[in-house]
């Protein structure tokens, strides 16, 4: 109990908004100004620092090594993921954490492997900021944080938790140290198997500012949640909502499928799984598998509807 006393007051203390400032009215980024400055200079380290050591590190290595590594810091952070999911109440999970701890650090040659994932064991990846979300802790603000990124009031007090009951703090020597450099290896090698991920947001985002805060917010009140949320900030929805628009028509409730598009008059058809018919001026693309214009010069006549 002093421990969970310990760990709400500094959490619930700091969630707080400007005076005047309505989060449900103003939204949750008052501090939007400094923020963005704050974000531009960690978009600045990225780009001469981190990624230009991250594409190095990824043209050394190889995906195994890489993975290897991921697993080796996954692993150092059981303390806290199994300390959170004690606080939320998760015994069970938390005793499974206990066991991928044991199994990965033996039979895995300490986490470099995860034999623990092979034979079905479920990583419960809690963090401290779960968990007083978890206890009712509102985020508070949004605010970056200078080379750490997006975050909020209670996500800074946990982080500042999770580092602390994590195995290279409560074994090294010199701690901070230790958090430092490995913190950088850490970070170089996750950003590398992240590049395709993050290069596509980039280019996605009309303003990587807003996407940025729009996704850390919603992954992280995902997490508390216990929903599907990715493996990062920057990966695509894994559970994505299915749209009509999209859909395939699947022909009626006995299975049969409605026909596909009528051949063209030199005789040849697309596949019969396409269901799409084309639209006026197009025709059946094989090396893209869909309908794309065509000329008027090079138009082929349809019987097709």
């Amino acid at each position: 109990m002093a421990f969970l006393a310990l760990c709400l007051l500094p959490a619930s203390a700091c969630v707080t908004y400007p005076d005047g400032w309505e989060g449900s009215r103003d939204g949750g980024d008052p501090y939007e100004g400094a923020n963005r400055k704050v974000f531009a200079f960690n978009e600045g380290v990225d780009k001469y620092f981190l990624d230009p050591l991250a594409t190095g590190w990824e043209f050394i290595t190889f995906r195994g090594l890489r993975n290897a590594v991921d697993n080796f810091f996954v692993n150092l952070a059981f303390p806290r993921r199994f300390l959170t999911n004690m606080g939320q109440g998760e015994f069970e999970q938390a005793g499974a954490e206990a066991g991928r701890f044991l199994l990965n650090t033996t039979l895995g040659v300490a986490g470099i492997f995860d034999p623990a994932s092979r034979v079905g064991m479920k990583l419960y990846d809690e963090d401290f900021g779960q968990m007083f979300g978890h206890w009712g802790i509102g985020p508070g603000p949004y605010w970056v944080v200078p080379l750490l990124g997006p975050s909020n009031p209670r996500d800074t007090v946990g982080l500042a938790f999770d580092l602390l009951f994590d195995v290279r703090t409560v074994t090294a020597a010199f701690p901070v140290f230790t958090l430092a450099w490995t913190g950088v290896v850490q970070s170089v090698n996750r950003r590398a198997m992240l590049d395709e991920d993050i290069d596509r947001a980039r280019d996605a985002a009309l303003d990587f500012y807003i996407f940025t805060r729009d996704a850390y917010g919603q992954r992280r009140e995902a997490l508390i949640g216990n929903e599907a949320a990715g493996d990062s900030l920057y990966e695509t929805d894994p559970d994505p909502v299915e749209d009509d628009l999209y859909e395939i028509d699947t022909g009626d409730a006995s299975g049969d499928v409605s026909a596909a598009p009528a051949p063209r008059a030199d005789g040849w058809a697309p596949p019969s799984s396409v269901t799409v018919h084309p639209g006026p001026g197009q025709d059946w693309h094989p090396a893209e598998g869909e309908w794309i214009d065509v000329p008027a010069a090079h138009q082929a006549p349809h019987t097709g509807p």
